[in-house]
């Protein structure tokens, strides 16, 4: 069963003249409002914009689906990634808020080592400090949730869990080489993930989630809109 969503490849062509103009005039503007900053006087009645940047499930943010790759302009966007009071996911650019939609959940995350101890960052280098919860879903993707947010654990490194899988039955027969070897369907229908994670010398269980029912139960917005009759930006 599919382990991982599929990821839109890198374009090796040139990209259209509509999305390269629009590409570098958000650019642009982005790094306008890096020097303006904290002068919101300066931009009056800037409306918000939608449906322009992406968060994958890899962690890049994305500009019309194409991958930003600039540094600075990556830790711009991740300095000033927040939420309001809607669930709606955001960055702020100067006096603008330039709503994100979400291709699974509002943060991913990768595996860092640091003598042999292992924990979670997302994708604006915050390190989780204190796991609640390990989720499988109905993809087969490995999810976390702390405080009252949730992550997805980055394809790249949801191999290097099977080290860390334990059966769950007490005569130890199961052996998964790879969290794909699970029957995700036959789990599900049991209401539960026939194994647990040992990390840190701590034992976690699993539950599972279907994906459907993400943003219900983490309450955030994958995918804000603009007010009926409003453009995008």
């Amino acid at each position: 069963y599919a382990l991982r969503q599929v990821i839109l490849s890198r374009r090796t062509g040139t990209l259209t003249n509509n999305i390269n103009q629009s590409y570098f005039r958000s650019i642009k503007i982005i790094f306008f409002s890096m020097l303006t900053l904290g002068s919101d006087n300066k931009w009056p009645n800037v409306p918000d914009v939608y449906n322009w940047l992406e968060l994958d499930n890899r962690g890049n943010w994305c500009i019309k689906n194409e991958k930003i790759s600039h540094k600075g302009l990556i830790k711009f966007i991740s300095d000033h990634y927040s939420s309001d009071d809607k669930g709606r996911w955001f960055f702020q650019n100067g006096p603008q808020r330039v709503f994100v939609k979400l291709h699974s959940t509002p943060f991913i995350l990768s595996i860092a080592l640091n003598n042999d101890v292992i924990y979670f960052k997302t994708q604006t280098n915050q390190v989780i400090q204190q796991i609640e919860q390990f989720w499988l879903d109905n993809n087969g993707r490995l999810l976390l949730s702390w405080d009252q947010y949730l992550g997805l654990l980055s394809d790249r490194d949801l191999s290097m869990m099977s080290d860390y899988i334990v059966p769950v039955n007490a005569n130890g027969q199961q052996e998964f080489d790879q969290i794909s070897d699970l029957d995700i369907p036959s789990s599900f229908s049991e209401n539960k993930i026939p194994f647990n994670l040992k990390l840190n010398n701590r034992l976690y269980d699993i539950r599972p989630i279907q994906e459907r029912d993400f943003s219900q139960l983490f309450n955030f917005e994958p995918n804000p809109a603009p007010p009926v009759g409003s453009p995008d930006c």
